[in-house]
């Protein structure tokens, strides 16, 4: 059975940067841990409540799925929504997405936002099914591998 972690239980560790880096490796991406990635490395030192969470998804105590968000002047912006493989299409995915969103409304955001390669068909179509509209496009700033991404919103 999967269940969703809170925070204090994603901490170094754990396994939410392996999931992320598993991920990236299976489309191809450049990993670092040291740079680009370090925010998932150690998730409790880059996602301080009120303005931040992180979650993960655990199953038989192996993170198998992880998800941030961070709010600014009432716009929550999702980060770091990534599931193993073996999980995706099993409602782990849309149970996080779902934690974020639950989260921005308790945090007052009036709107959400997020960014994701345009590669990442699955995550794109969950998105729409919770109401995300496509809003825009952009070559992700920091990435090493500049990828193309979609921008998508979520009036709360």
């Amino acid at each position: 059975m999967t269940r969703i972690e809170p925070f204090d239980r994603a901490r170094h560790g754990d396994g939410p940067a392996s999931v992320i880096e598993g991920v990236y490796r299976e489309f191809g991406f450049t990993w670092e841990p040291d740079g680009y990635h370090a925010d998932v490395v150690s998730p409790e030192s880059h996602y301080v409540a009120p303005a931040a969470f992180f979650d993960v998804a655990v199953t038989d105590g192996a993170v198998v799925g992880t998800v941030g968000g961070e709010a600014t002047d009432g716009v929550a912006e999702l980060k770091r929504l990534y599931l193993d493989r073996r999980f995706r299409g099993t409602g782990v995915g849309r149970a996080l997405l779902e934690r974020f969103v639950a989260w921005a409304r308790s945090a007052g955001c009036r709107r959400a936002i997020l960014w994701s390669d345009k590669r990442f068909v699955d995550a794109h179509r969950l998105y729409a099914k919770l109401g995300f509209a496509t809003v825009g496009d952009r070559i992700c700033p920091g990435d090493p591998d500049r990828s193309d991404e979609w921008g998508c919103a979520l009036d709360l």
